[in-house]
C-alpha cells in the first residue's frame, strides 16, 4: 500500500509540475508580504499562523518519520533473524548476496516512498495556509479603505490596490484548485482503497504487531488527509468568505464620492 500511495504522489507531482512551479513562482512575486504592515494585532496573528503551520508541518514530518523507521526496523528489531519477511520490502534474497547489504540497499526506495509522501502533502498545506494569510491581508485592506475619512484620491487607490490583488487570489484560488482538484478525487480513491485493506487486515491478522502496524498506518492516513487537505481548505474558504462582510462594514455609505470604484470592488467580492 505505500508503494501505491508513493507512486501515485509520483505521477501526480510529474504531470502537474509545469503548474505547481507557476504557482509557487506567483507566491514569490505576487503574494503581499507582512513586513509592509505596522498594525501589531495583524502582524501578531499572521506570525500566529505562520507558527501554527510551521508546527503541523514538523509535526507531520515527524509522525511519518516515527511511522517509517517502525516500517523499516521494527521487525527486524523484534527477532533479528535474517529472512525475507524483516526486509524494508519482501524481495528474493540470492544466496551470493548478503543480507545486510540487500537491506540496506532497499533504503534507497524507501526513503523516496517518504520523501514523495511528505512532498506534495506539504506543499498542498503550505499553498492553502498562505493563500487564507493573504484573503487575511486583503481584508485588513479593505477594513482600512477609508482611514483617510476619504478627503483625498489615496481611497481610490486603496480600492484599486485591493480590486487587483482580489482579482489576483481568485485567479490564484482557481488555478490552485485546477491543479489539485482531479488529483485529490484520485488520492480519495486510493485512501479509500488503502483504509478499507488496511481495516480488514486489522480484523484478520492475529499476530498483535501486525494489527498495531494497520492500525497505525490507517490512523496515519487519516490525520494526513485532515490535517494537509481538509482543515486548511475549509481555513481558506471560510478567510475568503469574511471579505464581503469587511467590505460592507467598513463605512462605505460615509464616501459618497467612492461609490462607483466601491460598486466594482462590491461586484468582485459578493
Amino acid at each position: 500500500m505505500l508503494q501505491v500511495h508513493g507512486t501515485f504522489y509520483l505521477i501526480a507531482l510529474y504531470i502537474q509540475r509545469p503548474k505547481i512551479a507557476a504557482l509557487m513562482s506567483d507566491m514569490r512575486k505576487r503574494f503581499w508580504s507582512i513586513e509592509n504592515y505596522n498594525c501589531p494585532s495583524l502582524r501578531k496573528e499572521y506570525l500566529e499562523e505562520s507558527h501554527s503551520l510551521r508546527t503541523k508541518c514538523i509535526s507531520y514530518v515527524g509522525i511519518m518519520l516515527l511511522c517509517a523507521t517502525v516500517f523499516c526496523y521494527g521487525r527486524i528489531i523484534q527477532d533479528g533473524e535474517k529472512n525475507i519477511d524483516n526486509m524494508l520490502f519482501k524481495s528474493y534474497i540470492p544466496e551470493f548476496v548478503d543480507f545486510w547489504i540487500l537491506f540496506a540497499w532497499e533504503h534507497i526506495p524507501a526513503s523516496g516512498l517518504v520523501v514523495l509522501e511528505l512532498s506534495l502533502d506539504v506543499i498542498v498545506l503550505n499553498m492553502l495556509t498562505m493563500t487564507k494569510l493573504q484573503f487575511r491581508l486583503l481584508r485588513y485592506e479593505i477594513e482600512n479603505m477609508f482611514c483617510d475619512n476619504g478627503h483625498n484620491s489615496d481611497s481610490d487607490l486603496r480600492i484599486k490596490r485591493c480590486s487587483d490583488h482580489h482579482t489576483f487570489l481568485l485567479e490564484f484560488r482557481a488555478m490552485l484548485n485546477d491543479t489539485f482538484s482531479y488529483l485529490m478525487l484520485i488520492y480519495m480513491g486510493v485512501i479509500i482503497l488503502i483504509l478499507c485493506i488496511e481495516m480488514y487486515l486489522i480484523m484478520s491478522l492475529d499476530s498483535l504487531a501486525d494489527v498495531l502496524g494497520a492500525a497505525v498506518y490507517a490512523a496515519q492516513m487519516f490525520f494526513e488527509f485532515f490535517i494537509c487537505y481538509c482543515c486548511p481548505a475549509q481555513d481558506l474558504k471560510d478567510e475568503a468568505e469574511l471579505l464581503s462582510q469587511a467590505l460592507y462594514f467598513n463605512d462605505w455609505h460615509l464616501h459618497p464620492s467612492r461609490y462607483k470604484n466601491f460598486a466594482i470592488l462590491w461586484e468582485r467580492v459578493k
